[in-house]
């Protein structure tokens, strides 16, 4: 069974950038002062992981299990995390939301940029009451920390066009240009 002992995240180095093959990229500053799972971006938001936004309501109510999930403490990668918070919709109506989060192992993933090795996260996103559900897996570069890679599977027939998956065309550091 793939392990994740000794993994530990960590931010981007300040100048990383990742071009996705969906045209978009994300541009690193470095880590947020008061919190080491959170990366500041060059355009001044805060990304956890990285990749979600810090103020996610997911982010915000899951904080303490997910740095439990990513800690150098982490056991087998089976281990699982699971997060249940309430957020408004589309509607503005209050909207019971269940997650599970999860390491889905480590190793290599080849992406058009090359060939990472990887810490695979795993997020399963579900709606109380309703068909809503998809998992986003997304494989972050175990050298740099930065996701070069994202993998959404709806699960039903309602697609979040914010939920797109990608692989990186490049990634840059201050060392590689």
């Amino acid at each position: 069974m793939a392990q994740a002992q000794g993994y530990q995240f960590r931010c981007p180095a300040p100048g990383t950038v990742v071009e996705q093959s969906t045209g978009s990229r994300l541009a690193y500053r470095g880590p947020d002062a008061n919190d080491p799972m959170v990366c500041t971006m060059a355009n001044g938001e805060r990304r956890a992981f990285g990749y979600w936004a810090a103020g996610s309501p997911f982010y915000r109510s899951g904080r303490t299990q997910l740095a439990r999930l990513v800690s150098g403490s982490v056991g087998p990668a089976s281990k699982e995390e699971r997060l249940d918070y309430f957020s408004l919709g589309r509607d503005s109506n209050s909207v019971h939301f269940y997650e599970a989060w999860r390491v889905a192992g480590t190793g290599p993933v080849q992406v058009v940029a090359g060939t990472f090795d990887t810490l695979r996260l795993e997020r399963r996103v579900q709606i109380q009451n309703t068909a809503f559900s998809y998992t986003e897996t997304v494989w972050l570069d175990r050298a740099s920390g930065a996701p070069v890679k994202v993998q959404v599977d709806h699960l039903n027939g309602f697609m979040a066009p914010s939920l797109t998956s990608w692989e990186a065309t490049e990634v840059r550091t201050r060392t590689t240009g």
